[in-house]
């Protein structure tokens, strides 16, 4: 299955750098062997310029840009854990600890996952060499997006088909 999600600039750029391994969900959304493509979204744009100056790095440097689909990736195990577990096996892999800090990175997975949660194993990142971009989308499929929360094969409009299709076959870089 594919899918489509928002992912904030902080962890995408985290992700292409090969510092993130895990991406964390509430849910299982994904399966293994499932195929990731990510939604660029704005996140905080003190907390990317803070990572970013912590890699060495401007904000003209990065890998991405913010309202694109930039690439993705393919999911690999998916681990179910109580919180403790999955902050044990994540918190140096899924970017909460390099970006927020041990404590607050804690406090955050504990907010977003209550009582447990899944961890999904990012394998063979990629980028497209030329990312979907707003304009593309409204101009290709007639959508205007803001923002893509979570979009899938299960998704029954024709036009989410077609940009899945459009992003299998596209030219990608793997990391």
């Amino acid at each position: 299955m594919q899918h489509v999600i928002a992912l904030h600039q902080v962890y995408g750029e985290l992700i292409f750098r090969g510092l993130k391994w895990h991406e964390i969900r509430r849910s299982r959304v994904f399966d293994e062997g499932d195929m990731v493509f990510l939604y660029i979204a704005r996140g905080d744009l003190y907390t990317l310029k803070r990572t970013m100056r912590r890699l060495g790095l401007t904000e003209e440097q990065t890998l991405t840009r913010r309202g694109t689909i930039a690439g993705g990736f393919e999911v690999g195990e998916v681990i179910k854990a109580d919180f403790e577990t999955l902050w044990e096996l994540t918190k140096d892999t899924s970017g909460l600890t390099f970006v927020h800090g041990e404590s607050e990175g804690r406090r955050w997975l504990k907010s977003y996952i209550n009582d447990y949660g899944y961890a999904f194993v990012i394998e063979r990142p990629f980028l497209f060499k030329e990312p979907v971009t707003r304009v593309e989308l409204k101009a290709r499929y007639g959508v205007h997006v803001e923002g893509i929360i979570h979009i899938s094969t299960r998704t029954r409009r024709p036009w989410v088909k077609s940009l899945l299709e459009d992003l299998m076959c596209r030219e990608v870089m793997y990391l």
